[in-house]
């Protein structure tokens, strides 16, 4: 769909069958943080004068041309920003083509002489096009972002838009402990939630390091309400199940060996080595009389 961030070539980004996707999470980011993201990402300061409203994200009449978010910020001046702010994963061939008509439309719409508009566009795991878009007598000029290479990990700790620093190239060592510390500094869980599923689209080991910092600090609730939560209650529960039924067979094969042949020096470890290489088999040479020193065999 035009306007939507395509995951299927995110590189290392882990994809998961109920995850939303770059797109639903960076807007929903954006919405709840706008001064952050409107300082980090554009570069705009904007003080507790300006008012900040969620502007339009459709072009009139074309409903399928979507910007992903739009914000207004009123200047003690009397100026209006206009910030448009765009978020994509890979190169398209119309992409730049569709940041002309985006802009298109804003000027339509914000056609006062006070009216500034500016675009950003954010790509979550690097190579975007540079921000320069030429054709014929028409030129555009917006701001590029490269998630990897181009933000300070250290003012992205220090922010709500903490989880970005799992994709940064320059990332300290302390990443983990710093991003759930930030996630449990949220006011309300729905926006812990979109930190945390955020953090969970980044390459497995880094997000499984999240998910341990996160539990180390008591917040396994909040990981219990999104997917990568569902999704490790779910393998815990069948791990659980397989311990218990291993821990039977173990317990079976234990009685068999010490019914044939007593006590002996290493009765549970072979009880359990001969569960683990083949239980079946191994049950039938017990029955059929195999002797010890045969069953003891590497």
């Amino acid at each position: 769909m035009p306007g939507s961030a395509d995951t299927s070539h995110a590189g290392p980004a882990r994809t998961r069958e109920a995850a939303r996707d770059y797109d639903g999470l960076y807007k929903a980011l954006l919405a709840a943080h706008p001064q952050d993201a409107l300082r980090l990402l554009c570069q705009v300061e904007a003080d507790d004068r300006a008012v900040i409203v969620d502007g339009p994200t459709e072009q009139t009449r074309q409903r399928s041309m979507q910007r992903d978010k739009v914000f207004i910020v009123s200047r003690p001046d009397g100026h209006v920003d206009v910030h448009h702010i765009e978020v994509q994963v890979k190169r398209t061939d119309d992409f730049q083509v569709r940041m002309v008509a985006y802009w298109a439309g804003l000027a339509g719409k914000y056609d006062e002489p006070g009216h500034r508009i500016h675009q950003t566009v954010v790509w979550p795991v690097g190579g975007g096009y540079p921000g320069s878009f030429q054709r014929d007598r028409l030129s555009l000029e917006y701001h590029s972002v490269n998630v990897p290479d181009d933000l300070d990990p250290e003012a992205l700790l220090g922010s709500p838009l903490a989880p970005l620093v799992l994709w940064s190239s320059r990332r300290p060592t302390d990443f983990a402990d710093r991003i759930a510390g930030r996630i449990g500094e949220l006011p309300s869980r729905e926006q812990q939630l979109v930190l945390v599923d955020l953090c969970m689209l980044a390459e497995q080991g880094l997000a499984a390091q999240v998910v341990t910092a996160l539990r180390s600090r008591g917040m396994g609730n909040v990981l219990e309400g999104t997917d990568i939560g569902r999704e490790i209650a779910q393998k815990n529960l069948k791990r659980g199940r397989e311990e218990g039924l291993e821990q039977g067979l173990v317990r079976s094969m234990r009685l068999m060996l010490q019914n044939r042949f007593g006590d002996f020096p290493g009765l549970d470890e072979l009880a359990s080595k001969l569960v683990a290489d083949d239980h079946d088999a191994n049950v039938a040479k017990v029955v059929s009389g195999a002797p010890l020193e045969e069953l003891q065999q590497p």
